[in-house]
């Protein structure tokens, strides 16, 4: 059930939700762990509750893709491991937890509304990617929720300290949306045949070969999403974002190269860690 749950997914939320904890204490020159924690608790949750739903609507995907560390599932329902009705079972329990989790948090005082808003929004997008009547992964806009999803994990780091939204990390969204988005992209162009197989729909299978088009586009749109960035964070902060350049470069040659999944997760992680780093930095 560990597996099941993608702990390599999961590390990745961990991450998001850490530049967001580092921009908060820049700025309050403080972490307030309480509602921090209470935040990290509701955001693992549910992350996995939308992994265990994505790996029990995946079930027939899975099967018949070629599985890597960044693409096709954990395996471990395709594997006969445990039953896949334990999936379910998991999704439905941690949907409860999540929750009960933030009905409590908030009854103490350990957060603000604008957290309880995020989940709010989260647990909806995470359940209804996979699960019906929308089960969003199996058309184009799977991605789009998925990636708004990965931003809501940087927020909840920020807003579960600060309590409220601001334009700064608002704008600081928009190029770690993008960044999800084009690891989304990767992982799904290199399921894409299964996919098709089974009749989903996503951007990869929509596209096909022209996903590598989309995966530049969505690059050169990261960077052009950083420009407000040196007018609104600490110089340290859009040098370290800026400092992803040769990752990226790295990424759009080697998947315009093979398709492989692991250039756009890469990419992704590096623009938490560097945005991380520069916040600590500043």
């Amino acid at each position: 059930m560990v597996r099941l749950a993608r702990p390599l997914v999961i590390a990745a939320g961990l991450l998001a939700f850490l530049t967001g904890a580092c921009m908060a204490h820049w700025r309050l020159g403080e972490i307030p762990w309480g509602s921090s924690i209470a935040g990290l608790v509701i955001m693992v949750s549910a992350i996995v509750m939308g992994h265990y739903a994505n790996e029990y609507a995946d079930f027939d995907t899975d099967s018949i893709t070629r599985r890597t560390l960044f693409s096709g599932g954990s395996g471990v329902l395709p594997s006969g491991a445990v039953p896949r009705s334990w999936a379910l079972y998991g999704a439905l329990a941690f949907l409860g937890l999540s929750i009960a989790l933030t009905a409590l948090s908030y009854a103490m005082g350990l957060i603000e509304i604008s957290t309880v808003a995020l989940v709010a929004i989260g647990i909806p997008l995470g359940w209804f990617y996979s699960m019906p009547p929308l089960r969003l992964e199996r058309t184009w806009l799977g991605e789009l929720d998925n990636a708004l999803l990965g931003a809501m994990m940087f927020l909840i780091g920020y807003v579960a300290a600060v309590g409220s939204f601001d334009i700064e990390v608002l704008a600081l969204s928009a190029p770690i949306f993008l960044a999800v988005l084009i690891n989304l992209l990767g992982v799904h162009y290199a399921d894409m045949g299964a996919d098709e197989m089974v009749g989903k729909r996503t951007m990869a299978v929509v596209l096909g070969p022209r996903t590598k088009h989309l995966f530049i586009a969505l690059v050169v749109m990261m960077y052009v999403s950083m420009i407000p960035l040196a007018l609104l964070l600490p110089s340290a902060v859009t040098i370290a974002c800026l400092a992803t350049l040769p990752v990226a470069i790295w990424a759009v040659l080697g998947f315009t190269k093979d398709g492989g999944p692991k250039y756009g997760s890469i990419l992704m992680a590096s623009l938490f860690a560097f945005a991380a780093i520069g916040f600590i930095l500043a």
